[in-house]
């Protein structure tokens, strides 16, 4: 699965964290349904190795998350978020990216990479 089939199917606004060399993290909005949707994505596919996302809205608890070992793709995972901030992040291998606060408005997005 590619980012563009991903945004394609959700549509909306887009956003990607590089996750060091290994490849991106990415948060689409779509307007029409409410709906944030995230995926991590590696840049070179090969064999499975351990990959992670996660998507929360912090005002409502919802959550959505994927952990597993995979060759290519991880996720994706929703939440709806009309109207909330969402905190978002992943992984792949023993680099992980996280960040807080984003599609808030005025507030600042804060990012997070850590290596395991």
């Amino acid at each position: 699965m590619s980012w563009r089939q991903i945004q394609g199917r959700r549509g909306g606004r887009a956003r990607g964290v590089g996750v060091g060399s290994l490849g991106t993290v990415y948060l689409t909005y779509n307007a029409s349904n409410g709906k944030n949707c995230v995926a991590t994505i590696r840049n070179n596919p090969g064999a499975a190795v351990d990959m992670a996302l996660w998507i929360e809205v912090p005002e409502t608890w919802e959550r959505g998350e994927d952990y597993a070992r995979y060759t290519s793709y991880a996720g994706p995972a929703y939440v709806y978020g009309k109207g909330h901030c969402v905190d978002w992040g992943g992984g792949i291998s023993n680099v992980h990216v996280q960040v807080y606060n984003s599609n808030c408005g005025a507030l600042k997005e804060h990012r997070v990479t850590e290596v395991r």
